[in-house]
């Protein structure tokens, strides 16, 4: 049973990491829409959710499902998967002058890569990780809430 349940999480990461390719794809063409439509749609399958329900959950909730009861390397690719797939979200949003979205974004991307990295460290981040410095300069000059704040001071 075990192996069945590994096994299937293994499946979902490489299909997510599959369609994150393709998000950054479609950005890079110019595609902004198409790459948000894909982002939903990779988020749906990582969480095993449809969107409207989803995206009613809070950031901890997220965080529960993706890593309660998971091998610790399967359960920080998840964190990252979804980390990655928000920044993605956030350079279409920018792209397409949303800044609130983008900001939104960003912010979101930078609490799951600084939650996985005091959860699991940063050594051998998979190559989708994103970076936390290039998305502190994606938020320069905003105000950041106060658990992000806390999130950056924790030593890792």
């Amino acid at each position: 049973m075990i192996t069945s349940r590994r096994d299937y999480l293994l499946r979902i990461i490489e299909e997510v990491s599959l369609a994150l390719a393709r998000v950054t794809t479609l950005r890079a063409s110019r595609r902004e829409l198409d790459a948000l439509q894909s982002v939903v749609g990779a988020c749906e399958r990582l969480f095993g959710l449809e969107a409207d329900k989803l995206f009613q959950l809070t950031p901890s909730q997220h965080f529960g499902m993706l890593t309660e009861n998971e091998p610790s390397e399967l359960a920080r690719e998840r964190v990252l998967l979804y980390a990655a797939l928000n920044k993605e979200a956030g350079l279409a949003y920018a792209a397409l002058n949303s800044s609130a979205m983008a900001r939104a974004s960003f912010a979101n991307a930078l609490r799951f890569t600084l939650l996985a990295r005091i959860a699991y460290g940063e050594e051998d981040a998979p190559a989708f990780a994103p970076s936390v410095a290039d998305l502190q300069e994606s938020l320069k000059g905003e105000a950041l809430d106060p658990d992000l704040q806390e999130l950056l001071r924790t030593p890792v």
